[in-house]
């Protein structure tokens, strides 16, 4: 091993003008997430760099990461699938945007150019993306096996009418959907809005929100029709609480969204303090999340993953798929459930109201109280 690292260090010193900078060649980079339900469909393309020179210099050069959209031009072409020949019907030429803001970082900033199209795309057909000189047609990148859109996703549970319940040892709420066909991977997100009320002037009212994020949840298979549920543990969302809330001794909290409905005399209390939202991608999108998560092993290399493609078959860099989400908005909680915020030791220190309600001479009277 010696002997080759000198024979090594030898031949290189024979050449003062080592050339380590291979030839120039055109390597497209796209990332792009389709969903028909979305108004507008976005898809990102830059492209890689190579100089001589500071890398950290060039990746500040606009030029060196985008192209001139006078010369290239970016489409999506639809097809239908007819046994297992795809047919293309339409094609939809992407428009490059530059009004979306990107944030500072390594590369050139806030300028950046973003393809969209407004144009309505079929759960029931096949996509590709196509990167195209303007000039002669030719083919730079795409996908060259035509993607398949999700169809809408929906959430069976939870729902606006029924509050859910987060009393540790009592009914565990679930979220529970239906898997879509092609769909892998499934993001369960849960917004919890609140709002913070200087003691010393209760005039002055911030209202906040958390996101509380769930592991991935994969599905047995693409093939769709699998009963799937995420069960929200009381526990856990006492504690994701109490990690995302300083105490703050000079401010009362409150959940937002009370609503307090009276029936023969006794009067029920929720809040409207909760926003679902569930996500599945489509199977290329899921395994590059999965290659790219985290992961607790010493390896810390991992294959790379894309289905961007040039026209000889070589891969480049990026990944062209699909998504699909349901939103619930509104999601109540129980009085129940709001009374273990404030008593509960695991959030007792964060200081939330607590409500008591009451019929006074047909008024309804509703209290805020602290436990503190």
């Amino acid at each position: 091993t010696v002997a080759l690292f000198c024979s090594l260090v030898l031949l290189a010193s024979c050449d003062n003008e080592l050339n380590i900078t291979a030839d120039w060649k055109d390597v497209s980079v796209i990332y792009g997430i389709l969903n028909s339900e979305d108004s507008i469909n976005y898809v990102k393309l830059n492209k890689a760099f190579l100089g001589q020179g500071d890398i950290m210099t060039m990746s500040q050069q606009f030029d060196s990461l985008y192209y001139d959209s006078d010369q290239v031009g970016l489409r999506i072409i639809e097809s239908q699938l007819t046994g297992n020949q795809f047919t293309p019907i339409k094609t939809i030429e992407m428009e490059p945007v530059d009004n979306i803001v990107k944030p500072e970082g390594l590369f050139s900033s806030p300028t950046q150019i973003i393809y969209q199209t407004d144009q309505i795309l079929n759960h029931l057909r096949y996509y590709t993306a196509e990167v195209y000189y303007k000039d002669t047609d030719i083919v730079i990148a795409s996908n060259l096996i035509p993607i398949d859109l999700l169809k809408p996703l929906s959430m069976s549970s939870p729902n606006p009418f029924t509050p859910i319940n987060m009393v540790p040892d009592g009914y565990v709420s679930k979220v529970e959907w239906t898997s879509v066909e092609g769909g892998k991977l499934y993001e369960l997100n849960i917004t919890f809005y609140y709002a913070e009320q200087q003691i010393d002037d209760l005039s002055d009212v911030e209202y906040k929100s958390l996101v509380w994020s769930f592991p991935y949840r994969m599905s047995s298979s693409i093939s769709g029709g699998e009963n799937m549920s995420i069960n929200i543990d009381a526990l856990q969302f006492l504690t994701f609480l109490s990690s995302n809330i300083e105490e703050d001794l000079n401010v009362f909290r409150h959940v937002v969204g009370l609503q307090a409905i009276q029936n023969n005399g006794i009067v029920a209390i929720t809040h409207s303090c909760l926003d679902f939202s569930l996500m599945v991608a489509g199977e290329d999108l899921s395994i590059y999340i999965n290659l790219n998560e985290n992961s607790n092993s010493i390896v810390v290399d991992r294959p790379e993953y894309t289905n961007i493609s040039n026209s000889d078959g070589r891969q480049y860099v990026g990944i062209f798929s699909s998504r699909s989400n349901d939103f619930t908005k509104n999601i109540r909680i129980n009085n129940s459930s709001n009374n273990e915020i404030a008593f509960n030791q695991i959030t007792k220190h964060l200081n939330f109201a607590y409500f008591q309600a009451y019929i006074d001479d047909e008024v309804l009277i509703i209290d805020t109280l602290y436990a503190n």
